[in-house]
């Protein structure tokens, strides 16, 4: 089960937990596309660093894996 990271709390325990995060953008047709999978090194209101890339939160979907 996958779970999409939305606010600064879910961010902050999915960043110190070290557990890897899959960028999600969709095209114009509402198509999903995985950008990258790593871990949060850092976020702010308007951006998400995963590994070496900085993504646009407004753009962007963040994603864990739940067991």
């Amino acid at each position: 089960m996958n779970k999409t990271l939305f606010t600064d709390m879910q961010l902050f325990a999915a960043a110190l937990s070290q557990v890897n995060v899959a960028v999600i953008q969709r095209t114009a047709d509402d198509i999903p596309v995985f950008l990258a999978v790593g871990v949060i090194r850092k976020y702010t209101p308007y951006e998400v660093q995963v590994g070496e890339y900085t993504y646009l939160r407004e753009e962007s979907e963040f994603r864990v894996e739940e067991d």
